[in-house]
């Protein structure tokens, strides 16, 4: 099964898009609340509407320059809700405190992956998901689909608990090829959302269809 989420914060956006019945959750980073004018205080409400509007899993990160940090900003935000999954990037001191939450029972995703031994490194770490970058991995001339793919089998064939939830997902194409090689769990811009939700040629024949039928 395939699973959808909402890379972003933007409650005007995402409750409308979570209403579908499509999207599992929400993913968001320091950037994406930095984008929607939100900080670490405004997790609670962020939780909460974003849980009313029907997100059953949410990504918040942790923050901090040393595991410690890490693990005790992670347990901050584990009071809003045991529930949530704490992202944690992919840097030395990152991936210890992921081994510490992960052994604690605490559901973990590395972020900010960009090589294939990462993704070894992160089920080393009990990590429940990881997010490889794929377009900027793109922008740093690396072949993206091929490096996501690797990870993709490394993880598969070593029977991983892993998971690889896509980031920096640009465009539909790269959600079809990334789908064919088995990946399925991608978060994704509103606006890239809504890109999917809608195709030239079926709303070409739907209105016809609604002129007929007088909808």
């Amino acid at each position: 099964m395939i699973n959808l989420y909402l890379d972003s914060s933007d409650k005007d956006v995402v409750v409308d898009l979570l209403s579908t019945g499509l999207f599992k959750g929400i993913t968001t980073n320091p950037v994406i609340l930095q984008k929607s004018k939100h900080t670490f205080s405004d997790l609670p409400d962020i939780y909460k509407w974003a849980k009313n509007a029907g997100a059953e899993e949410i990504f918040f990160q942790s923050f901090g320059s040393d595991k410690k940090t890490i693990i005790a900003n992670a347990h901050k935000i584990l009071k809003i809700s045991p529930e949530i999954i704490i992202k944690v990037v992919a840097n030395p001191e990152g991936i210890a405190a992921c081994r510490e939450l992960s052994k604690s029972g605490v559901k973990t995703l590395l972020t900010a992956i960009y090589s294939p031994i990462q993704a070894v490194i992160a089920d080393t770490a009990g990590a429940d998901f990881i997010a490889p970058y794929l377009g900027k991995m793109q922008d740093l001339g690396r072949s993206g689909f091929d490096e996501v793919t690797q990870m993709h089998n490394i993880l598969s064939t070593t029977n991983s608990t892993t998971k690889i939830l896509l980031a920096s997902v640009r465009d539909i194409d790269s959600i079809v090829r990334m789908s064919q090689v088995g990946i399925n769990h991608f978060t994704i811009s509103p606006e890239l959302a809504k890109d999917i939700l809608n195709d030239e040629a079926s709303n070409a024949a739907i209105k016809v269809f609604n002129e007929i039928t007088g909808s």
